[in-house]
């Protein structure tokens, strides 16, 4: 069976080199035959391989089945019966299950999510397995979430050597920002309200296959369904759903293609340059910043985005309200006037959960760092003291252990990259510390203070260390996580863009 498995694997990865390669070399064309692919029972096993092998295969939708009761009755006879479903056009999703997911760190906010059945997220996964490359191909540097390889830590990275002041002054300082002002993005309900028609018409512009695009259509307009009421579905693209960041990235790719002649030059390239779009872009990027004109730089990971301003404060401002009509006309989505400044560089924004902001050294003079925020410091305590509390004292310290550990291990990998991490992680290790000793004071009221201190183990990592240990449950130290500085060179190309293939059919 593994061995099946593999198989599948390699001729899909042959029909999405193809795709990449074609959507490469034409990118103002559209593929016209993609049904006989996504009907092919090779690309739904693939697709049934990565849902079922993920956690979510345990939460059924609104049908009540699971991966697990598909196993049972046979998942050849499932996959086969919705070829055939799907082959004489009798398939239609059904609406998705809806459930309120509170937001981190904003008390009665709710997040709807929407959990499709397990048949229609197979059928998902076997189209995005097919737009995907078709899409990657066209998609540019700058974007950066849900997209393979790429990751939040790109895009601080991104950001931070463009603020990197590139001159010197006399005194051999860097005194000149090159971009001094930035515009912090967010949008309304992005998920909520994408315009399922603009949507649809840039699905268009590459895809030309008409059952696609009415599978997609039938997608957006499937409904929701909780507690018995059901809700239509008339913008937005469902949380929760497989294909869902595939067709927010189709969509909000237009902030970027605003910004075309310093992002990335596609229209603009001509047959007489050498260089590519990007070095294209860059060049300029350089003869603007001589000639004095205003420069906008974004960069975006799926609805959240900045773009860097090299003018004055009114140019950025004035760019804000311009963003603001092209983003409304081009995706029908509206930027939230109370969330979305201009800030100064110096003053410091935050992007994806971090700090970023210009620092100034007596001897240097400007350097971009990307630091990690008080507030996200003291929600990790808060955390950890909620589950530290007294009237958690009834499990063992290995069983606490294991419910703090992918916590700290989750936070530390995340800020790892951070300027000041190492130092930040011990101060958080010591607070651990202490509130494991404070747990287990409550736990063994009648032992001394000594006798718990005492009962530290040597690290089964570092024996030279003694920490909270049970068994072989071990306390997690932060501060040995390796802390550098993340590099550009380390996102994964995607293995459909790797070299060329072609597909077996």
């Amino acid at each position: 069976m593994d061995m099946d498995h593999q198989a599948d694997a390699a001729w899909v990865l042959g029909v999405q080199r193809k795709l990449y390669q074609w959507s490469k070399a034409n990118p103002d064309d559209q593929w016209r035959d993609m049904w006989g692919w996504l009907t092919d029972l090779r690309v739904l096993r693939h697709a049934w391989q990565r849902v079922a092998s993920n956690k979510g295969g345990r939460t059924a939708g609104v049908d009540g089945m699971t991966v697990g009761r598909i196993r049972n009755r046979g998942e050849h006879r499932f996959l086969v019966n919705l070829q055939a479903e799907l082959r004489r056009g009798a398939y239609r999703p059904q609406p998705a299950r809806r459930k309120l997911i509170p937001k981190a760190g904003k008390p009665g906010e709710f997040r709807p999510l929407g959990i499709p059945t397990v048949k229609d997220r197979v059928i998902q996964g076997a189209v995005k397995i097919l737009l995907e490359p078709i899409f990657e191909a066209q998609f540019w540097h700058v974007s950066y979430g849900f997209r393979p390889g790429r990751s939040a830590h790109g895009a601080l990275e991104y950001i931070r050597r463009a603020s990197l002041p590139q001159k010197r002054d006399k005194d051999t300082r860097r005194s000149r920002m090159p971009y001094p002002w930035v515009i912090e993005g967010d949008i309304k309900g992005c998920f909520d309200n994408l315009n399922h028609h603009l949507l649809l018409d840039r699905l268009r512009q590459r895809v030309a296959d008409r059952r696609v695009i009415r599978l997609v259509g039938q997608f957006l307009k499937a409904g929701a369904l909780t507690e018995e009421q059901f809700f239509r579905t008339d913008a937005g693209t469902p949380q929760g759903g497989i294909i869902s960041p595939l067709l927010a990235n189709i969509a909000l790719s237009a902030i970027e293609e605003r910004y075309e002649r310093w992002t990335y030059h596609r229209t603009k390239t001509q047959a007489r340059r050498k260089s590519d779009g990007i070095k294209a872009a860059a060049s300029a990027r350089d003869s603007d910043r001589i000639a004095g004109r205003c420069i906008y730089l974004p960069v975006r990971y799926a609805d959240d985005f900045v773009v860097l301003v090299s003018g004055t404060q009114e140019q950025a401002i004035a760019e804000k309200s311009a963003l603001a009509d092209h983003l409304r006309r081009v995706t029908g989505l509206e930027l939230s006037p109370e969330k979305t400044k201009v800030t100064a560089m110096t003053d410091g924004f935050e992007f994806l959960g971090f700090r970023f902001g210009m620092h100034w050294d007596k001897r240097y003079g400007f350097g971009p760092r990307v630091e990690i925020p008080k507030a996200k410091a003291a929600n990790l305590r808060r955390k950890v003291k909620q589950l530290t509390r007294p009237d958690s004292i009834s499990g063992s310290l290995g069983a606490k252990l294991q419910e703090l550990n992918p916590i700290l291990r989750g936070w530390a990998n995340y800020y790892r990259y951070c300027v000041g991490a190492g130092r930040l992680f011990v101060d958080l290790d010591w607070y651990v510390g202490l509130r494991l000793y404070c747990w287990l004071r409550r736990k063994r009221p009648k032992a001394r203070p000594s006798e718990l201190w005492e009962s530290k183990l040597p690290s089964l990592q570092r024996p030279t260390r003694r920490l909270w240990r049970d068994g072989l449950t071990e306390q997690h130290l932060l501060g040995w996580t390796p802390v550098c500085r993340y590099r550009l060179g380390w996102m994964r190309t995607p293995d459909f863009a790797v070299s060329s293939g072609e597909p077996d059919a």
